[in-house]
């Protein structure tokens, strides 16, 4: 299946990506052992992968640039964060059943695909973006790159609308389709409000205090997690 251009693609193990696979052919064919511990560790692979991919990897370059304040603070949020998201995903598993998980790892399923890279298929998570989304970030990203934005506020909030729709795919949908009682949607809806909350101030005070020198490493954070019509055409 090729990707969903334009969309957001990132690099997943081969690992996850074949366990997924497992887990969903034998969920489709009816299994009856329950696989709640494996559904539980393979959900809080990917958001471990979220986390890393769309703050971290972006936050230790910055931080590889200079030392800014501001990437400090947010390499301290990014460890909380991770923690509080591993809890309360192993804290829900409780409530798993093989039926109930099921929508989810087909949700999950549907998004890990393949993307040729240096001449060999790449398995990736991928999943669709709006047009005028991605117009925008290829606008941006060409001052960006050269460290001659005005600021990097655009493309921080540019990341803030594509780490908003990664959120909705990897965590908020198949929490829906897993239909918790009210009790845990409401407690899985404030962890994932808290690390909106917290993330977005952190990449915001980031933007405050980034040098224009440090502007082409969000520029290439943000080439490598989006792909475009146009970039295929050039690959």
């Amino acid at each position: 299946m090729s990707l969903p251009l334009p969309c957001v693609a990132y690099a997943t193990t081969p690992e996850l990506q074949s366990q997924v696979f497992r887990l969903h052919e034998a969920l489709q064919s009816g299994v009856r052992a329950d696989q709640a511990k494996l559904a539980t560790r393979l959900i809080q692979d990917a958001a471990h992968e979220l986390i890393t991919t769309f703050f971290s990897e972006l936050i230790t370059h910055l931080q590889r640039a200079g030392d800014v304040p501001a990437y400090r603070e947010a390499a301290s949020m990014v460890s909380e964060i991770a923690d509080k998201l591993t809890h309360y995903l192993g804290w829900a598993s409780a409530f798993f059943s093989n039926e109930r998980i099921k929508p989810a790892v087909s949700h999950y399923h549907a998004m890990m695909l393949q993307r040729p890279m240096q001449g060999s298929m790449q398995p990736v998570i991928a999943f669709a973006i709006p047009a005028e989304l991605a117009q925008r970030l290829e606008r941006l990203l060409t001052p960006l790159s050269q460290g001659q934005a005005a600021s990097a506020h655009e493309g921080i909030e540019a990341l803030i609308e594509v780490i908003d729709i990664a959120l909705h795919a990897l965590l908020i949908k198949p929490k829906q389709l897993m239909k918790f009682n009210f009790v845990v949607d409401k407690t899985l809806n404030g962890v994932i409000s808290l690390t909106q909350t917290l993330s977005y101030r952190s990449l915001r005070k980031i933007a405050d205090q980034m040098p224009a020198a440090h502007q082409p490493v969000l520029a290439q954070h943000l080439q490598q997690l989006v792909q475009t019509a146009s970039q295929a055409q050039a690959a």
